[in-house]
Parts: structure tokens; sequence; C-alpha cells
């Protein structure tokens, strides 16, 4: 029986060689609904990639961009690339009229045509940097849900089972099947998640590390 676990690549943040934390000076300097919005799909790509849209697209050449509803009917743009099996973020900004190129200190500086890259290894993690404001644990536990919870819908899809027969072999309501699959929800145990994944073939594993 194949086992289901939301594999994680780590986030990390830009910083240009002389030394400044552009990424991370953006990020605080944002407002908090706006910071927590941005952090929060942040989170979400590092437990769900690689994913396309509508969470992320391909602008070529290596780099990619996460679209981030904010606050205002706003839109805040977080520019990446994926270096030494880290997801690198390069820039974010808010538009209003912005050079991102003139702002990512030479364009592309991790992309697939740039011979001189630089070792990710000494950047800022997101994870760090969630953990200092107080929202590592909860955008986390978000992020995981979502994961487990379109890894079983998709285990239904491949196994043609609705969510009435899920509900049926459950022997739950189809409201509490809506529930489980709703990312947003975060009232669902354990318990459920495991029944639900042995129905449709699948093994939640967890692992304190």
């Amino acid at each position: 029986m194949p086992t289901e676990r939301p594999r994680k690549i780590p986030v990390v943040l830009y910083r240009t060689r002389g030394g400044a934390e552009v990424v991370r000076d953006w990020l605080r300097a944002m407002d908090e609904a706006d910071r927590n919005a941005v952090g929060q799909d942040l989170m979400r790509v590092q437990y769900r990639w690689p994913v396309g849209m509508p969470l992320c697209r391909s602008l070529g050449d290596g780099l990619w961009e996460i679209r981030s509803s904010v606050p205002g009917n706003r839109i805040a743009r977080v520019l990446f690339s994926v270096h030494q099996e880290r997801i690198v973020v390069l820039h974010g900004f808010v538009p209003a009229s912005v050079n991102v190129s003139s702002r990512l200190e030479g364009g592309s500086v991790m992309t697939k045509k740039n011979k001189r890259r630089r070792s990710t290894r000494d950047l800022i993690a997101l994870d760090d940097f969630l953990a200092d404001e107080d929202k590592r644990e909860e955008f986390e536990a978000i992020a995981v849900k979502e994961v487990l919870a379109w890894q079983i819908e998709k285990a239904m899809k491949a196994g043609k089972l609705s969510r009435s027969a899920l509900a049926q072999r459950m022997r739950t309501s189809r409201s509490q099947i809506q529930r489980l699959l709703d990312p947003t929800d975060g009232n669902v145990t354990l318990n459920t998640l495991q029944r639900a994944a042995k129905i449709v073939g699948r093994t939640l594993r967890l692992e304190l590390v």
C-alpha cells in the first residue's frame, strides 16, 4: 500500500553579494496581513513543489512567480528560482510600477543561464523567518492539511470514488467529507485523515523530526 507523506523542499530568502537581506526586509516592512498572505503561499510552495497554476507560473529561464492576494484587492508578486534543491526567493513587490530586472542585481541571478551560481546554504530559511514571526506552526499546519486533502482527492479520482461513496464507506455524512477535503478546515482529526487514506488505498505517515 503506497505511503503518502508531504514532501517539503526548503525555501530560502535571497541575500545580495553585499549582504543585504532584501527579501527578508521587504517581508518585514509589509503590513501584517500582507506578510501573512505571502508567507502562507510560500509555505504552500514549500510543501507542494513542483506546482503550477494558479499558485505558481513559469516566467522562463528558470524563473518562477507566485501571485498572492493581499488585502485591498491587491496582488503581491514573489519571484523565485530553484537551486541546489532549494527554492530561492529572489524578489517581491506589490506592483505599482517596478523594474524587476534591475532590482534583481543584474536579472536572473540564479537561473539556468547564470554560470556563476552561488551557494544557498547560508541563506535565511523561510521556516526560521516564520518562526520569528510566531507563524511557522500555523502556516505549516494549513499547508500540510492542503497537501493531504489534495492527495486524498487525487486518489479518489484515480479509484473513481465519489464523495458520497467515500462518506458511505467511512460511515459519515457528505458534509464531513466536504470538511475533510476543505484545505481551510483545520478541525479534521488525524484519525479521520487516516481512515480516509486507508479507504483510498494509501497510508498516512507522520514523523517527528
